[in-house]
């Protein structure tokens, strides 16, 4: 009976934290996917970001997929291409607009460590 109790609390503590969401900076909730090319962040909910430059900014809402590659690159569809890091105190994806999307006192875990994690450091 206790077998049983303790396997079950290790179960739900282990669906429990591979279900937990990154949460960036700016609230933004996302589920983490490991491929073989890097890492896909893809927002449970339509995150805001605005784009443009003077009378042409204007805000775009959609849910937004951050791509972390392998090569340090990093890509959202609406602020392009841009260069992630981590460092102890977190990951974060930064944008020639100045936006960055940081992701303070996370790391990024996959079941598969991948190889490539230590070249990109801030």
């Amino acid at each position: 009976m206790i077998r049983i109790l303790i396997a079950a609390t290790l179960a739900t503590i282990a669906d429990a934290s591979a279900a937990s969401p990154y949460t960036s900076d700016g609230g933004h909730q996302y589920n983490l996917v490991c491929t073989r090319d890097g890492y896909r962040l893809s927002s449970l909910y339509p995150v805001s970001r605005f784009v443009g430059s003077g009378a042409g900014t204007r805000a775009i809402s959609q849910r937004e997929v951050l791509s972390l590659g392998q090569s340090c690159d990093a890509f959202t569809n609406t602020l392009g291409y841009g260069e992630w890091c981590w460092a102890n105190g977190g990951f974060r994806a930064e944008f020639p607009s100045g936006t960055a999307i940081s992701f303070p006192r996370q790391e990024l875990f996959c079941e598969r460590p991948q190889p490539y994690e230590s070249n990109c450091l801030c």
